[in-house]
């Protein structure tokens, strides 16, 4: 229905929208709190359609939506009416490699990269963390893909800044395994490249590297674990106690703290202080099925130390009840039955 000049209110069977604007550029809110902005040439058939808010929904909706965004990689956004061709063969590029029906292959993706590299000097960056992020799942690049985040990380700033990355990247997000139990998965940012190239350098054992990139990162929680592991790894068994020092649990990531912490202390004899620590960490309820199933293995490792094994044999096997394959669990459990 026309209101006005370049005013109109529109009807459905769900919603009542008013639409404002002119030829070209259009302005459109629903009573769902739904607003687009369209911009277009007039008589063309060519416009653009951005959507500013997708409106109002339930709390069970928005954390459905959640769910789904962290397990479902999105789709990259439109390139806009005035894109230009840089822009438009990225677009392109991302909805090739991340199309649904096909999983593409690292060397598919690094060689198609390279040569829409060497096209468009101002996707440099974008193609670059693009390649790095898939180099590191294929042993074939993996020399190269060291190679490409220790440049990636020195130009984090450089990289993370370029409109491209900024526009695209927000809708990839890697899992990033930080300790056996815990993963993390944010958009691509420089938080999200620190943790996989210091999972690069711990692959390869440069330790050293690994803790001065972290060192590097904001501060958070998920540093904080990934430093606790690399002490253990390295037996600093100090270190990692210190690390976790004055330690709640509330969450994921200070649960897998509280159970490096008990590794520490197992691992210096104090078996009485790890099977604490492990059993704060279990208290954490709705905790993830891998969180849960590390901190029944170490408490089943550390009961069979301290003579327990009837214990052991329980915490490992309420483990088989829900994963089989778990590392080490039959082993363990072959030990303590002799």
């Amino acid at each position: 229905m026309k209101l006005l000049p370049g005013v109109r209110l529109n009807f459905s069977k769900e919603t009542v929208g008013l639409s404002l604007g002119v030829p070209g550029a259009r302005y459109t809110i629903n009573s769902k709190g739904r607003r687009t902005f369209s911009t277009g040439l007039p008589g063309t058939g060519l416009y653009n359609v951005e959507t500013i808010s997708s409106g109002t929904r339930s709390a069970s909706a928005r954390a459905r939506s959640s769910a789904e965004d962290s397990e479902t990689p999105s789709g990259p956004p439109a390139p806009g009416f005035f894109a230009g061709k840089a822009e438009r063969a990225l677009n392109a590029f991302l909805l090739d490699i991340y199309n649904a029906d096909k999983l593409a292959d690292a060397t598919y993706v690094i060689e198609k990269a390279a040569a829409l590299r060497n096209q468009y000097e101002d996707l440099k960056y974008p193609l670059e963390l693009i390649s790095f992020l898939h180099g590191i799942t294929d042993d074939k690049w993996e020399t190269e893909a060291a190679t490409w985040g220790a440049v990636l990380w020195e130009n984090r700033d450089l990289a993370f800044s370029n409109k491209h990355v900024n526009k695209y990247f927000k809708g990839i997000k890697p899992q990033v395994s930080i300790a056996t139990g815990i993963s993390t998965q944010m958009h691509y940012s420089k938080q999200t490249l620190g943790f996989i190239y210091s999972e690069v350098l711990q692959g390869q054992k440069k330790y050293e590297e690994a803790v001065a990139v972290l060192l590097q990162m904001s501060a958070d929680q998920m540093v904080a674990v990934s430093l606790a592991d690399i002490e253990l790894s390295n037996k600093d068994f100090d270190g990692a106690i210190e690390t976790t020092e004055d330690v709640e649990v509330f969450d994921d990531a200070t649960a897998m703290l509280m159970i490096l912490r008990g590794v520490a202390f197992r691992e210096k004899g104090l078996h009485d202080a790890a099977i604490e620590c492990f059993k704060r960490a279990l208290k954490l309820k709705d905790s993830p099925e891998a969180l849960e199933h590390r901190a029944l293995f170490e408490r089943g490792v550390t009961y069979a130390l301290m003579g327990k094994r009837a214990m052991g044999i329980k915490d490992l096997e309420k483990i088989l009840v829900d994963n089989p394959d778990y590392p080490e669990v039959e082993k363990k459990l072959s030990e303590l039955k002799k």
